[in-house]
């Protein structure tokens, strides 16, 4: 799908623009939509935990799961 969007784009741009053919130009403007459509539509990362390491430090990171509420460790549909 990526490919496809960047040829629509491209040519659109080449063909529709340059080249003065509308149906390029809005072969090229469909494209640039889908491209806009697929990145809106992206999970967004978020930043859980940001700190400084001072030079010479170190970062270790583990994997605790997490306790139900009788004490065991949930399953995962929670």
């Amino acid at each position: 799908m990526r490919r496809l969007t960047s040829l629509l784009v491209s040519r659109g741009l080449r063909r529709g623009l340059l080249g003065g053919e509308p149906l390029w130009l809005v072969l090229g403007g469909l494209g640039l939509v889908l491209r806009l459509a697929r990145r809106a539509g992206r999970k967004r990362r978020e930043v859980v935990f940001a700190e400084e390491v001072p030079l010479g430090g170190s970062l270790v990171i583990t994997h605790v799961p997490r306790r139900g509420h009788n004490g065991r460790r949930e399953g995962p549909a929670s």
